[in-house]
């Protein structure tokens, strides 16, 4: 893994982490908002299995989390250009980070 990845997954964890308490805590009074919470979820443990096990299983539960986020972005009425940044923008720079490095995870 390449040092520039590992930075960036690094960033992706710690932001994500502060999401989803930020969203547990909304979810508490907005139960409609559990959705946001599993989503969240989704993408931490690809992030955990692509930082901490090197797992390529890691990389397709970011990106069918960042598309389900895309989509409950849009669907809540949320800004398009921010979910697309959030949906595909994300996925994308792990995915130029990861590519020379492809074969070496598992």
């Amino acid at each position: 893994m390449t040092k520039p990845l590992k930075i960036w997954l690094w960033i992706v964890f710690i932001f994500n982490i502060v999401g989803e308490v930020a969203n547990i805590l909304v979810a508490i009074y907005e139960p409609s908002l559990v959705l946001y919470v599993v989503v969240e979820a989704i993408i931490l443990i690809g992030v955990i299995l692509l930082l901490f096990k090197q797992k390529k299983t890691g990389f397709y539960l970011l990106c069918v989390a960042s598309v389900l986020g895309m989509i409950l972005n849009i669907a809540s009425g949320s800004n398009i250009a921010y979910a697309i940044i959030s949906g595909i923008i994300m996925p994308l720079i792990i995915w130029l980070l990861m590519r020379k490095t492809w074969n070496e995870f598992t």
